[in-house]
Parts: structure tokens; C-alpha cells; sequence
């Protein structure tokens, strides 16, 4: 179930930097395209913000910053699309985990 739920969340993720590419690129302009694309670019942006503050400007420039970005951003899709259906797997199941009387008990001690 584990490995089924990360290959869903690897190809959501695909799914997910795929159409904010295209929305990027055919889009006609407008600011809330430019909104919307942006929002999805900034999760990553900021991690790799941390590393290098000064962005595409750090010492004599990082000339793989934006692949840097690309990559946390699917990172983050992929957790983000993970959690999401750990989560609807939780409301699809409908019952708690300790239902079948597997219920920890404490001792009392002696």
C-alpha cells in the first residue's frame, strides 16, 4: 500500500509541474496567471532561498538555481500529493485503527 501511495504521489507531482508549465507557457498574459504560476513556484524558491539568500546573485552567480527550484518544487508536490492521499485514505477507511480492540492498555503498577 506504501509503495502504491508514492508512485500516485510521484505521478500527481509529474502531473502537477506539468500543467503549471504549460499554464506558464500557453496562457495568454494576465496577472492572475502570473498569480497562480507563481504561487506554485515559491514553495521552492524559498527552500533553496535559505541556501543561497542572495538567489541567482550568490557569489559568481548559481547557474543551477532554477533546477535547484524545479526539484524542491517536486519535492514539495510529492509530499503534498502523499499527505493527501494518506489522508483521504484515512476518510475513505472510516473507522479508527483501534475499532477491532487492538485498544494499548496500561498496566497498573504493582
Amino acid at each position: 500500500m506504501l509503495r502504491t501511495r508514492i508512485l500516485w504521489s510521484v505521478a500527481l507531482a509529474v502531473l502537477t509541474s506539468a500543467l503549471v508549465a504549460v499554464a506558464a507557457s500557453t496562457l495568454p498574459y494576465s496577472q492572475a496567471r502570473d498569480r497562480v504560476v507563481d504561487a506554485f513556484a515559491i514553495p521552492g524558491a524559498f527552500i533553496v532561498g535559505l541556501v543561497y539568500p542572495q538567489g541567482v546573485h550568490t557569489g559568481s552567480g548559481i547557474g543551477y538555481w532554477g533546477a535547484l527550484v524545479l526539484a524542491c518544487n517536486f519535492l514539495i508536490y510529492v509530499l503534498f500529493w502523499y499527505a493527501c492521499l494518506c489522508t483521504g485514505a484515512l476518510f475513505r477507511k472510516g473507522r479508527h485503527s483501534y475499532d477491532d480492540g487492538d485498544l494499548p492498555v496500561r498496566r497498573a503498577p504493582k
